[in-house]
């Protein structure tokens, strides 16, 4: 049977490897969604629509949409 010894360095080394394992996955996953969405041509085209909505100005505020909707801030 085999013996492992392990330094301070080591521990701490290990310590470190634990605390960034987690933000490594994290991270990886959220490279993963964003290439799903990067493959979605459908979604990427609503995307680039939206964008080009805000660029002309085509949004409505809060209060516009409740006016357009026929709703009072209150009853919401």
């Amino acid at each position: 049977m085999v013996k492992t010894v392990l330094t301070d360095e080591d521990r701490r080394n290990l310590k470190i490897l634990a605390e960034e394992v987690p933000k490594l996955r994290l991270l990886f996953e959220g490279f993963l969604e964003t290439l799903e969405i990067l493959s979605d041509t459908a979604l990427m085209e609503s995307i680039r629509a939206s964008e080009k909505d805000i660029q002309e100005g085509k949004l409505l505020g809060f209060k516009e949409l409740l006016k357009e909707l026929g709703l009072d801030e209150k009853e919401i």
